[in-house]
């Protein structure tokens, strides 16, 4: 026997049954004998109805704990199941939850339609075969699934969840089914009927299905294990698409360089790939940039079964802020969704940088910092365009009077000593997530290195040193790269076989790295480093050390080819915490997206529009470390985002790009071996579009108690109105004189 309604109500209603028994104990009346001259004329009162009388306190107290105790059990609805065919106990209504998969896979193409047509037809025939009584409900599987009724529909009902259903178009997330099962099971406890039903209509791409995953599957067809109840009946509905067309899927866009300036040259890059069965021919991929076409198409010729070919688009921005890109085919194939991808990207106007010279006063030329100066402005000087990078130069001594906040990279070149102040603000500058880059040379002192960059509490690194002099090598060392992904290197590196042929290095200073998280990007072959980062607090700072200085003296690197595009690089690596907040190419499906904009003005709220073009408002920015920074983790919805702020001066819109899920394409389905699975557990059984009639219309597997337990609490009511009755008489009239009538001054009455 199980109950529909669950224990709690049982158990709710054993409790108060007692109530009555408590009752009964504590008005027992006891009677303590006073001897009365008087009594002598009365008679004793007769000992049957004494008896009687007791009787019938038990039956009273009887009757109120059985009305209590049947009325819970007719509230918790007991069902008594049997597994023998019962032709008697009729066909009972059924609460029906069909569980459709609205996943990217099921807008495959099967013919002239989609699976997802397939899947709505699926739902109109359940509803064809729906009697009365019969309730209906939708859940669709989804990344989150979700019903399109808060309640079961009726018959009545079922045209408007059709006309929903109707309505929506295929999917374009990932789902789980399991996950779905279980959202229809807690769906279908509030439903009227005794009978549950779900049935499953998919494609059965095996990656949403979570095969043998045991207590997924037992969560989702019998609930929590702290409240089992009867395994839920599921049925899959196999709808599976043509697997003999064509399909091409557009892969994620990639983007270089990272950092992106207006009027400076970028790449475009993704790849289209053929994952269906035919080969294709006179394909054209078309690029679009804040939704203009961004010149002719790129034609291909033909792509074969499983081949892939990389596409590459050049492309100059003039203006600067967010923009968005799209790479797209217009061919007709199994699957539109992946025929496209988005991506976005942050354009910026400049990158204002401060180099903080080593010459103690603003007296002279700067002449080691103007030539790093002219190495970031590497532009014809005919030229009219600015530059990205925007440096300027201070004094040691004058750098009390800058703003740090006001750049996005802090420059010591050649720094002999720094006044006080300055070094508590670089700290807290590069623990706020911005970049420091320290290039030591021969006016540098060892104090300044120990004190200011060595180890201890507050302190830019932890590095120490061999000596306390500079290495002035007699020979100079071989080079050698140490980490050639890191950004400073990782474009010299790949360009080139060996990015260091020529470099020479005659003096350094003897650095030595103290910190684990420490990463030696450049050394020389006996493993001293040359060119060190650390990374800073908790928001991406870092600082930069390069232990030999950008003039001639000590080097050669002035003078080679690489110079240029490595001290540009290192700059746009020491400002990539801030300007990486700003999401640029595609965000896996999934993956947060991140904004950062200025103190000024102070945002009051956020406004996203999904891909499907609905939108979410009033969402809370927060404000650290000196900038606005919001987050948007619920990216499961392939396509592009837009952000918009309150008020309108800050700028906008933002916008971000997100990827598809790519197990989505991956075209493996439930093998024989995974049904058997599912059988096996009791978690789901196959049906087919003929047998869904009879099987709605199955006979009944148990029978429902209620109705005759609501008629024994009717009767034992009203035999406690009787008892009640008949006590209340007894105590009104009582003759305790033997054979006469007394007076009404002198009856008493007895209990």
């Amino acid at each position: 026997m199980t109950f529909l309604m669950g224990w709690a109500i049982l158990g709710v209603g054993t409790l108060a049954a007692a109530i009555p028994i408590v009752i009964h104990l504590l008005h027992r009346q006891r009677t303590t004998p006073i001897r009365w001259g008087a009594m002598q004329f009365l008679l004793e009162s007769p000992l049957k109805l004494k008896r009687r009388k007791k009787v019938e306190h038990w039956l009273l107290m009887a009757a109120r704990v059985a009305a209590l105790l049947l009325l819970a059990w007719a509230l918790s609805r007991p069902l008594v199941q049997s597994s023998n065919y019962n032709p008697l106990a009729g066909k009972a209504p059924v609460d029906i939850a069909v569980v459709v998969d609205h996943s990217l896979s099921t807008g495959r193409r099967s013919g002239d339609h989609t699976v997802f047509d397939e899947e709505r037809g699926a739902v109109q025939q359940v509803a064809s075969a729906m009697r009365r009584g019969d309730t209906l409900s939708v859940i669709l599987a989804e990344h989150q699934p979700r019903s399109l009724a808060a309640v079961p529909a009726s018959a009545r009902d079922v045209p408007g969840l059709l006309q929903a259903v109707a309505q929506l178009k295929p999917g374009l997330t990932d789902c789980s089914i399991p996950q779905a099962i279980d959202s229809a099971r807690a769906f279908l406890d509030h439903g009227r009927n005794a009978r549950k039903l779900v049935i499953v209509a998919s494609d059965e791409q095996k990656t949403n299905w979570q095969i043998g995953q045991t207590p997924a599957w037992s969560l989702a067809t019998s609930g929590p294990a702290d409240r089992p109840s009867a395994k839920l009946p599921v049925h899959t509905l196999a709808l599976h698409a043509d697997d003999s067309g064509s399909d091409v899927a557009i892969g994620d866009i990639s983007i270089e360089p990272h950092l992106v300036g207006i009027n400076r040259p970028i790449q475009i890059t993704s790849s289209i790939n053929n994952i269906g069965a035919k080969d294709v021919s006179g394909i054209n991929i078309h690029l679009t940039i804040d939704g203009q076409d961004a010149g002719p198409p790129m034609h291909l010729e033909r792509l074969g079964v499983g081949q892939s070919s990389t596409i590459h688009f050049d492309h100059t921005f003039s203006l600067a802020g967010s923009h968005w890109i799209r790479i797209w085919t217009d061919l007709i194939d199994a699957l539109p969704a992946d025929n496209s991808s988005v991506a976005s990207v942050q354009v910026w106007q400049k990158l204002p940088v401060l180099i903080i010279d080593g010459q103690l006063t603003s007296a002279g030329s700067f002449s080691a910092s103007q030539f790093l100066a002219a190495a970031m402005q590497p532009v014809d000087l005919h030229s009219t365009a600015p530059t990205l990078i925007q440096p300027k130069i201070a004094s040691a001594a004058d750098s009390s009077a800058e703003k740090l906040d006001d750049y996005d990279v802090v420059v010591l070149n050649d720094v002999a000593q720094l006044p006080p102040d300055v070094e508590g603000k670089l700290l807290d500058y590069a623990d706020g997530g911005h970049g420091v880059w320290v290039i030591l040379g021969p006016r540098s002192q060892e104090s300044f290195i120990t004190q200011a960059l060595g180890p201890g509490r507050a302190r830019l690194t932890r590095l120490s040193l061999k000596s306390s002099s500079p290495m002035n090598a007699s020979t100079p060392p071989a080079l050698v790269i140490r980490s050639a992904a890191n950004p400073m290197i990782a474009m010299i590196a790949a360009s080139e076989r060996n990015a260091l042929v020529g470099a020479v290095v005659k003096q350094w200073w003897p650095i030595v790295p103290n910190d684990g998280d420490d990463q030696t990007v450049l050394a020389t072959a006996d493993g001293q480093p040359l060119v060190f980062e650390h990374p800073v607090g908790g928001n991406g700072g870092r600082v930069i050390v390069w232990a030999t200085s950008v003039d001639a003296a000590w080097n050669n690197w002035p003078a080679m080819p690489n110079f240029v595009p490595l001290v540009n690089e290192t700059i746009y690596h020491a400002c990539a915490p801030q300007t990486s907040l700003q999401a640029q190419g595609s965000v896996p499906a999934g993956g947060a997206i991140s904004w950062s904009g200025p103190a000024n003005p102070a945002v009051q709220s956020v406004s996203i529009t999904l891909p499907d073009g609905s939108i979410e408002r009033d969402r809370a920015a927060t404000y650290r470390n000196g900038h606005w920074e919001f987050q948007y983790p619920n990216t499961f919805l392939p396509g592009l985002y837009q952000m918009r702020f309150a008020p309108t001066g800050v700028p906008q819109p933002a916008y971000f790009g997100v990827g598809i899920d790519r197990r989505e394409l991956d075209p493996a389905t439930l093998s024989a071996k995974d049904h058997q699975w599912l059988h096996d557990n009791k978690f789901a059984d196959e049906v087919s579009l003929a047998q869904l009639p009879s099987l709605i219309a199955q006979n009944d597997r148990g029978s429902e108690l209620w109705k005759w337990l609501a008629v024994f609490v009717l009767g034992s009511l009203v035999l406690e109105t009787v008892l009640t009755w008949r006590m209340v008489s007894l105590q009104k009239s009582v003759n305790v004189m033997a054979g006469h009538s007394a007076h009404p001054s002198e009856r008493r009455s007895v209990i």
